[in-house]
């Protein structure tokens, strides 16, 4: 699965599952063929993160595997984790979490039916560039449900470019509605409609271009005729404008005037005095204006209750 981050860049992110050690070397080799070529068909400009059960105990030995795995490793190496770690050093990735200084329980992921013990074979794997994109990768105690595996949870520091308006283009407005309480308005945005749609072609062998050209038929019909919406609402401090301006406009006077002569008492308490009225005054209109509000809306549900007793 591709994440786009934007900038052009994208996270790609594998979900595997490897055989495990009672398989042949045949279909062990297979698989990791077939991880390779994956590996390889990613960009290396591209982030990638490989989630999976590879059913591998990879080696404690820091030093030989140096960028591959951390000193926090877990177990001794088998013939499956091997694998892994040749996969891994010819991709330059690298195994995060081994990364993590944990207790053994957040590190180790698997139970053997005979012996009881936990052992790593759960990984989360990630290209040695990005390991400072990994903040957390550990295993959660204590699951929910009947399994011999925990949970692996990882978190990582993606920044995601967020999707620009290209310029020029205007956003989809909103439609003046209110005018089809007029007949004469609503019968004429019916005609006009029924006008656009009379040359209207469907194609039956394109469901999504048939539903955006007539989207497109209704949305041109609708901006004819109804043309945009109107804003209506207004915030509190839109009707109070001039005398909050004044008021600012004081405010600030008395404020350069004490920064010019810190050390007149007199001075500062004006400023201390103006801006206290300020905010008060601030705070009496707001409420004003909400308390007018609640009123008007309270009338027009009275207007409008249509509770039958």
């Amino acid at each position: 699965m591709q994440l786009p981050l934007g900038c052009n860049t994208s996270v790609t992110l594998v979900s595997a599952y490897a055989p495990t050690m009672t398989n042949p070397d045949e279909v062990k080799d297979k698989f990791y063929e077939e991880l390779d070529s994956l590996i390889f068909s990613v960009p290396q400009s591209k982030k990638l993160v490989i989630l999976g059960d590879f059913n591998a105990c990879i080696s404690t030995d820091h030093e030989a595997w140096h960028n591959i795995i951390g000193k926090p490793g877990v177990g001794k190496c088998n013939s499956n984790g091997l694998l892994l770690l040749r996969t891994c050093v010819s991709h330059d990735l690298n195994i995060a979490n081994t990364m993590f200084r944990l207790h053994n329980r957040n590190k180790t992921t698997w139970m053997h039916p005979r012996s009881w013990h936990w052992h790593q074979i759960d990984y989360v794997i990630t290209r040695v560039k990005d390991r400072q994109d990994v903040r957390l990768a550990k295993a959660m105690c204590g699951a929910d449900c009947w399994t011999d595996h925990r949970l692996i949870i990882s978190k990582f520091n993606f920044f995601i470019q967020p999707n620009r308006r290209p310029q020029g283009k205007k956003t989809v407005k909103g439609f003046n509605t209110a005018k089809l309480k007029c007949p004469k308005t609503a019968e004429e945005f019916q005609t006009t409609i029924h006008n656009k749609l009379s040359n209207f072609n469907l194609n039956h062998n394109n469901v999504e271009e048939s539903w955006t050209s007539f989207g497109d038929v209704v949305h041109s019909a609708a901006l004819d005729v109804l043309g945009p919406a109107i804003k209506h609402h207004r915030d509190w401090f839109d009707e109070n404008d001039t005398e909050i301006h004044n008021l600012l406009q004081e405010k600030h006077r008395l404020l350069r005037a004490h920064q010019n002569d810190p050390a007149c008492v007199a001075k500062k308490t004006a400023f201390s005095n103006m801006r206290n009225k300020v905010q008060s005054k601030l705070r009496s209109m707001q409420n004003s204006w909400l308390s007018a509000k609640a009123d008007e809306m309270q009338g027009y549900a009275d207007k409008h209750d249509t509770k039958n007793f």
